[in-house]
């Protein structure tokens, strides 16, 4: 397992990690329509301006193949909530490569960036009814607020999940 940070040759493997993973997980969460509207084109597009634009980290695993088998995102806080300064904008690893710490890998190098820039916390958001989430409470990670959102015209409700001290996940992420 190879975790590196991310460059434009990756984008087409990461949208299709993007596209895979949101269809394994919210199967039945989000609806099937939206679902099947994602393309490995359109979350090219998506993660290639993110790579250019945002002020984020974005690191890939790859497999002994050299694939793209998963990929993580974070940065700055995007809410300008005045308490948090960091955040895991995205973690998908694709199914068959969950369980096996590749998660606690991605994230790492992500704190890494945010420790050097002396942040002090970090969130991440999740939806309510992603099973997954429980990776983010077996590493300490507190619930500290939900919030309603609608994606293609259904109820859903993201919950958020913070570490007051960004070293007690380092410490998570390292063991």
């Amino acid at each position: 397992m190879n975790i590196r940070k991310a460059t434009e040759e990756d984008v087409t493997g990461i949208a299709h990690v993007h596209v895979e993973t949101w269809r394994s997980t919210y199967a039945g969460i989000i609806p099937d329509d939206y679902l099947n509207s994602l393309t490995i084109e359109s979350r090219t597009k998506h993660w290639r301006r993110n790579l250019k634009t945002i002020h984020s980290a974005i690191f890939v695993a790859e497999n002994a193949n050299g694939e793209i088998i998963g990929f993580a995102a974070g940065g700055t806080e995007q809410t300008r909530d005045p308490v948090y300064q960091g955040e895991i904008y995205a973690i998908y690893i694709l199914k068959e490569y969950q369980r096996q710490g590749i998660g606690k890998q991605l994230i790492k190098p992500i704190l890494d960036i945010l420790i050097t820039k002396e942040y002090k916390n970090v969130v991440i958001w999740a939806l309510e009814e992603n099973v997954n989430r429980a990776f983010y409470t077996s590493m300490g990670g507190k619930l500290i607020a939900s919030k309603p959102i609608s994606i293609y015209g259904k109820e859903l409700i993201q919950v958020a999940y913070a570490w007051e001290n960004i070293h007690d996940l380092m410490r998570e992420v390292t063991l």
